[in-house]
């Protein structure tokens, strides 16, 4: 009979110290971007200023940028931060797929849209705070209402992302062109 209490002892003390162990590594799953010092955000300043379109390059086996992005997808982006107020963001769609990605500082996506969401052949929110957002709409004419597609962000600093398809390589140019028309301009609140 001690044989038998043993071997539950045991078995308890590994179930005890399996869990343990899958609970640590989940809290730490989870907090690394927390207090990680390179977050998305930090890793693209280098590469343009706040407001300003960059195109990034191609994705390939010695691309250490993105070393997981897609070689037909051409991206480009633009930092952002909302102290100075909105911003509008206008990206053309072209005739093969695209999108465009709201992204915090941390690089946690909060909204997104396709080419399907085009009107005119153009994608175009107005981004904001959620108090910018509430004060755009708050001036909202009833008769004529606005037809801007507002996000509230999340956070005040992020980045917006837009991704453009490839359908062959000797279009990879194109799709370039096509992201590289992404714009992120500051949008006037009314007073």
């Amino acid at each position: 009979m001690t044989e038998r209490l043993r071997s539950d002892e045991a078995a308890a003390y590994l179930a005890a110290t399996a869990i343990l162990a899958a609970l640590v590594h989940f809290i730490v799953m989870l907090l690394a971007p927390y207090v990680a010092s390179q977050d998305a955000f930090a890793r693209l300043a280098p590469l343009g200023a706040l407001n300003e379109t960059v195109l990034l390059p191609r994705a390939g086996p010695a691309e250490r940028m993105f070393p997981y992005a897609d070689p037909a997808v051409a991206m480009a982006f633009c930092r952002y931060d909302l102290a100075s107020g909105p911003i509008r963001v206008q990206a053309p769609a072209g005739r093969s797929f695209s999108s465009i990605s709201f992204h915090t500082r941390r690089g946690l996506v909060f909204y997104a849209l396709s080419d399907k969401a085009a009107t005119h052949g153009v994608v175009d929110a107005v981004l904001g705070t959620p108090q910018e957002v509430r004060a755009l709409a708050a001036h909202d004419d009833e008769e004529s209402p606005s037809r801007d597609l507002r996000v509230a962000a999340s956070a005040r600093e992020g980045y917006v992302m837009v991704r453009v398809f490839s359908e062959f390589p000797s279009l990879y140019p194109e799709a370039e062109a096509e992201a590289k028309r992404l714009t992120c301009k500051p949008e006037p609140v009314p007073p």
